[in-house]
């Protein structure tokens, strides 16, 4: 397995209604179609993807480095969330995700977290590029999920 030490949160910049209708599946081969056809990747650039309705996806195998980020794809697993069309670096979560996407992501974080202890930075991937991606402020609110369950244990 190769050495992990991040998680990089990403959005698939879709409005709320894209795909309503079809399942995460097709959604997740969408975006794999825009990966594969449109920019020649090998394959899906996530690691992981979540739908709205809290579905979590898997998308390119944990064991193969992503193309999600670019120069920092080595030692990172990208997380993608359905949604954040029309964000900004400095949104809200809950203004572009649902309850359900936010629950998904706590869990999937910490389970990966447990799964890879080198994990020492969870961010976004508007830490890296001039983008709003994924529309809101990964470590605010990494520490606001975190003491929400501390709070709950």
């Amino acid at each position: 397995m190769r050495p992990i030490n991040e998680i990089i949160v990403h959005c698939s910049a879709t409005r709320p209604e894209w795909m309503r209708d079809a399942k995460t599946p097709a959604k997740v081969a969408e975006i794999r179609r825009w990966h594969v056809q449109d920019r020649g990747f090998s394959d899906i650039g996530y690691h992981f993807l979540i739908d709205r309705d809290g579905t979590v996806a898997k998308g390119r195998a944990v064991e193969r480095v992503g193309s999600h980020v670019k120069g920092h794809n080595t030692g990172t697993i990208g997380v993608c969330l359905v949604g954040g069309f029309g964000s900004a670096a400095t949104d809200k979560f809950e203004e572009h995700y649902s309850w359900q996407q936010h629950k998904a992501l706590g869990v999937l974080l910490v389970d990966l977290r447990k799964q890879f202890p080198a994990i020492v930075k969870v961010s976004g991937h508007n830490q890296y590029a001039q983008k709003a991606c994924p529309g809101f402020n990964v470590p605010s609110w990494y520490a606001a999920a975190r003491a929400e369950v501390a709070k709950k244990a």
